[in-house]
Order: C-alpha cells, then structure tokens, then sequence
C-alpha cells in the first residue's frame, strides 16, 4: 500500500513539473495595435480631456504607459520600416514615403516565425508592399481604404482563423485616424464646440470641425481595440499576449506630421502583459521605434537579430526607473516635399538641424485642399496669422533648432541661438553628427527626391 501510495505520489509530482515546465515555455502572444496618424495628446490616458478612449485607457491602467516614446520618423512607411527592422529609415531601403523595403531585408517577425510563432500582417501595409516582403508573413489582409470601419472586421478574422497551437504575432494596422475624414457612422460624434485647439492651429470653424472629425476615427480606432480584446479574452489568451498600442507619426495638421519636433515623432505608446509588467505604471526612460524589435525578441525569448540598432526595454518594462539610452534619434526625408532633417531627442530637450533652410516645412500635401488650411492661408497672406501659426509658411527656415520640452510640449521657443545654450547645442549637435557616421547617414542633395507638388497650393508638379 505504502509503494502503490509513493508510485502515485511520485508520478502526480512528475506531472505537475512537467505541466509547469510547459506553462513556463509558454510563449507570449504578441499584438501591435498601431494608428495612421495618431497625436500622442489625443489619448485619454495621456491626459487629454474630451476625447474617449476607454479601451486603450484600460490597457494603460493594467500595464505601463511611456511617456518619452519616439518614433524615428514623422511619416508612415519609413517609421513603420523601423518598426519592423529594429533600424533607422536610411538603413532600410525606405526612408522616403511609399518606398517599400526591399525583399532581403531582416524583419523582426521573421525570426519569430523561425521560432514557432504564426505571423500576421492586417491592415495598411505602407512599407512592406513589395509581394516578396508581404509573403513572408503567414498570413496577410489588406484594408479598402475607402472602408476603415471595417477594419476590426480583418483584425477578428485573422485571429479567428489562426492556428490555436501556435503563438502568434499580430500588425494590426489601422488607417484611423487617416485623413480623409467623415468616412463610416460614429456613434456619439464630436461637436466643434468641444475639440481643444492646440495654439499653433488656427482657432477657426473650419480647424474645429476637422479636429471633431479627427477625434471621432480617434475614438473609433480604440472601439477597434476594444473589440480585438474582448475576442481574446473570450478565448482565454488576454493576458497571455504581449500588446502595444501607438502610432506612426503625429496627426495630419499643420505643424505635426512630417515634423521632427513633439507632436510629429513623439508617440503614445503603451505596453500590456501582466506575467511582466505592473498595473497602472508610467515610465519617464526615454526609448525609441527601434528598441521595439529587440523588445519583442526579448519577450519571447528569440535570439537578437542581425543588424538591430535599437536596445531592448525589457529593463524598462520590468523597473519603470531603469533607463536604456540617453539620446533617441529621428528623419524627415521626402514626402512629397523635398527635405532632409535629423532630429536628435533627449528628456529634456529635442535638437533639429536642417540642411535645406532655404525651403519652407510645408503642411502634408493632403491638408491643403482642406478648408482649415485654405482659410489658415489666406489669414497668413493677409498678414492676420498670428506669428506662432505660421510655421508652415514661412522660409527661410533656421538652419538649427532647439526645444527645451520640458516647459515648451509644442516646440515653439527657438532657443538655438541663445547665447546660454551655445555649449549644449555644441554638444547636441556633436552626437548628432556622431550617430549619422555610424548608420552612414550623409547628406547629399542631388539623391533627393524632389517635390512633386507645390509647397503652397498642393496642386501637382508637372515635370
């Protein structure tokens, strides 16, 4: 009796070490929610206070919010290039708008694939278009444009139609909140009367009734989410995956997308996974769009790929205080409009040199046939515009910019020439210059593209 007792006792402890070996070799799902033009400002954990986002406030209050995330460019395909490298625009074939990565390039999903994990691509594809880069994915669903309510639609078939023995990975790639707007039926819209009007957009009926409509595919973008949670917490795999939520560059108004200043590069970015990360945490360490492919590596436990120029947070994310780099860095190259800035971001200060100062830093080229930006014109040639509106008007432009963000969120206040700066900005500039040697980045205008609008009207350049 007492060996029978032992055999069974023994044999119950073996399986229970042996359960508990698989549930620790369990590998993380892991899922980026990303946004098309998203400002980090207009998210309710982030403090802003009209619009809703209740199911990325959630993920926010369960998991950790950064608030010193960079992106390494203010425009979609070079900064989701990054995103999926671990490198800088100018190291991955596509530092310029609608420029795809080539096919023999190193994607991050890539190595998780080798390692069991299912790989998918839904949504906007901006970057990796080229069918040999797309292949590589497991699984691929590409959104009508024309359609973006429908995008949580493709997000739940993917996941439905996954195989459950496996981990998967997940771009969930979203077109809000993507100009152009008033596209599908909102639930509770926003009123003009309510939207807050940063101070370098025109306080004008025609800005509050975009920024209404901004705010609104804002708000439909996180009822995406929210459904993709429910699904998966149905299925018993919430807290089992690792989730990001962000965005690819700032939002399409002027002063923002296409700028290496805050509200053109600097992202929210909140990080979801309960075996790692306590609730409600908000980090100050400064991290960058490359540090996501070595991050996620790192999670799941996949050896570190070739050629990654970012670092992990991994330390972050399990000491909130822990900090990973002193400097981030980021590109403005083409997009549309000729250009070539380099942006180098610390906590408390971001550092812009402009090699092309004779020309002007347009608004996006799809804002301008917009009525706030018609409007917003006409008050500049009027000379009604107040000075701290006209940024996207004027040239030429200072060939160095300095922000202390610390006191100044929307970089307004040069203070490069500013004679208490001058050793800083000589230090900032060194890094700078250091960091572009060592990616090989080198300026020389007669490889850049030019523009093919017109950097006032937007109408398109006959060539």
């Amino acid at each position: 009796m007492k060996q029978n007792t032992l055999i069974l006792a023994s044999s119950v402890l073996l399986m229970s070490n042996t359960f508990s070996m698989a549930a620790d070799e369990k590998k993380p799902n892991i899922l980026i929610f990303i946004a098309d033009d998203l400002g980090w400002e207009e998210v309710g954990a982030y403090g802003h206070p009209v619009v809703k986002t209740p199911n990325i406030d959630w993920l926010a209050s369960q998991g950790m919010r950064f608030d010193n995330f960079y992106l390494t460019a203010s425009s979609s395909s070079p900064s989701r290039s990054s995103i999926f490298t671990g490198m800088y625009p100018s190291c991955t074939g596509a530092r310029n708008l609608h420029e795809n990565m080539p096919a023999y390039i190193n994607m991050f999903p890539d190595r998780l694939h080798e390692k069991g994990y299912y790989t998918m691509l839904v949504g906007k594809t901006h970057g990796t278009n080229l069918p040999a880069v797309q292949k590589r994915f497991d699984y691929g669903s590409f959104i009508d444009w024309s359609k973006p309510w429908t995008m949580v639609d493709l997000w739940k078939d993917a996941l439905k139609q996954r195989p459950k023995d496996k981990p998967f990975f997940m771009f969930a790639a979203s077109i809000d909140p993507h100009r152009p707007f008033k596209q599908g039926e909102y639930e509770k819209p926003y009123l003009p009367d309510e939207v807050v009007v940063p101070p370098y957009l025109q306080d004008s009926p025609e800005m509050r009734e975009e920024l209404a409509d901004y705010y609104n595919e804002i708000s439909r973008f996180d009822n995406h989410v929210g459904q993709v949670l429910k699904l998966l917490r149905e299925e018993g795999e919430l807290e089992n995956t690792f989730i990001i939520v962000m965005s690819d560059n700032g939002r399409a108004f002027q002063q923002s997308k296409t700028r290496v200043n805050m509200q053109g590069i600097k992202s929210p970015f909140i990080v979801y996974y309960p075996p790692l990360i306590k609730q409600g945490v908000v980090t100050e360490s400064l991290a960058s769009a490359v540090d996501i492919a070595p991050t996620l590596l790192d999670i799941a436990k996949v050896k570190r790929a070739a050629g990654l120029q970012g670092v992990s947070l991994l330390p972050v994310l399990k000491e909130p205080e822990a900090e990973v780099r002193k400097y981030a860095f980021a590109e403005h190259n083409w997009h549309v409009f000729k250009a070539y800035e380099r942006a180098l971001i610390t906590k408390e200060y971001i550092y812009i040199r402009n090699w092309l100062p004779q020309l002007s830093n347009p608004v996006v080229v799809e804002v301008m046939t917009e009525p706030s930006y018609k409007t917003m014109l006409s008050a500049y040639e009027k000379g009604e515009l107040p000075v701290v509106q006209q940024d996207c008007f004027i040239s030429p432009r200072p060939e160095e910019e300095l922000f202390y963000t610390i006191k100044d969120i929307h970089c307004l206040n040069n203070i490069a020439n500013k004679k208490s700066m001058r050793k800083m900005k000589e230090k900032l500039n060194l890094i700078l210059e250091t960091w572009q040697m060592s990616i090989g980045d080198v300026f020389d205008e007669s490889k850049l593209k030019q523009d093919t609008s017109d950097r006032i009207t937007g109408k398109t350049l006959k060539r």
